[in-house]
C-alpha cells in the first residue's frame, strides 16, 4: 500500500460502506417505529364484524345548515364593514403599515446609512 492513490481508494470504500449501512440502520429503526407506533384503531376486530358500521355521508339537510350558516356569517361580515362607514383618507395621506413606519423612522434616524470608519 505505498501508493496512496489506492490508500485514497481504500479509505473511500470502507467509508460510503459504513455511510450506506448507517442509512439502512436507520430506515430500519424509522419502519420498525412506525409499524409499532401505528393508530390500531383502522383495523376491525372480532367484535365489529358482526355489526355493520355506517358510513357518515353528508345528507342534503346537513349541506344547506352548512350553507345558511356560511351565508349569515358573510351577511354579518357586510354589515360590520357598512356600519363603520366610508374611510376616506386625504389626498396626501396613505397607507402607513408597521414595516414601513419602522423604515422611515430608520431612514430619519440615521441608522439605516453604514457605519465610515
Amino acid at each position: 500500500m505505498d501508493n496512496p492513490l489506492v490508500t485514497v481508494l481504500v479509505i473511500s470504500v470502507i467509508g460510503m460502506s459504513l455511510l450506506f449501512l448507517s442509512l439502512v440502520l436507520f430506515y430500519g429503526i424509522i419502519s420498525l417505529l412506525t409499524a409499532v407506533t401505528r393508530d390500531r384503531s383502522s383495523i376491525p376486530s372480532a367484535s365489529t364484524d358482526s355489526v355493520e358500521v355506517q358510513k357518515d355521508v353528508p345528507t342534503d339537510r346537513v349541506l344547506r345548515a352548512a350553507l345558511v350558516a356560511i351565508a349569515l356569517a358573510r351577511a354579518e361580515a357586510q354589515k360590520a364593514d357598512k356600519a363603520r362607514g366610508p374611510v376616506s383618507l386625504a389626498s396626501g395621506d396613505r397607507d402607513v403599515t408597521p414595516w414601513w413606519s419602522l423604515h422611515h423612522q430608520h431612514r430619519l434616524t440615521g441608522k439605516g446609512e453604514p457605519r465610515r470608519p
